[in-house]
């Protein structure tokens, strides 16, 4: 089994401590304003096998749990659940979704997954919110994670891994517009 992987680097900044974050290729919300666009189109250049990331995700001693964005995370419910069932306890789990809570307790694959997790943010994003938080709702299964991290605050993050630089995090409208346009 296999999921399509734009992207995978450690960042401090997409949940609390040191996480692995796994950025899914595919969305079909492709909502306005999204910063992570070049994830949307769904493609089948970097699958990686579920077996392959569990390994890399349970060798790494450096991380405190993981993180998966996108992309549309929950478009993979099965590559999830299999993915989530593989990992050692000790790791935390986030997954940030487009996929509203109604949508989520209709379908039985996607709160199968959710119930794996420590925390899903769900909703889809609205650019005319002054941070990407507001308008999302907190689903959490577990008290492995604080939601007082999650208050709304500007935080962003360079990540260099070879010859790439990443910048991730949550920008206020003003400096995601910035980041669009290459300017940052």
């Amino acid at each position: 089994m296999y999921l399509p992987i734009n992207n995978i680097c450690h960042s401090r900044i997409n949940g609390p401590g040191n996480r692995l974050v796994i950025w899914v290729q595919g969305c079909k919300f492709h909502c306005k304003g999204c910063f992570n666009q070049e994830t949307h189109p769904y493609t089948t250049e970097h699958l990686m096998e579920i077996d392959e990331l569990a390994e890399i995700i349970n060798r790494d001693k450096e991380i405190d749990g993981i993180t998966i964005s996108g992309g549309e995370p929950l478009d993979y419910p099965r590559q999830l659940e299999a993915l989530l069932h593989k990992l050692k306890n000790s790791l935390t789990s986030i997954i940030y979704s487009g996929f509203t809570i109604d949508e989520i307790v209709h379908n039985e694959l996607l709160k199968k997954v959710i119930k794996q997790v420590d925390l899903a943010i769900v909703g889809r994003y609205d650019e005319s919110l002054p941070h990407p938080y507001l308008g999302k709702r907190f689903i959490k299964p577990t008290n492995r994670i604080d939601l007082n991290y999650f208050q709304p605050k500007q935080v962003v993050e360079y990540v260099t891994s070879g010859t790439f630089v990443t910048k991730t995090g949550i920008f206020n409208n003003y400096n995601k517009k910035e980041f669009q346009n290459g300017t940052n």
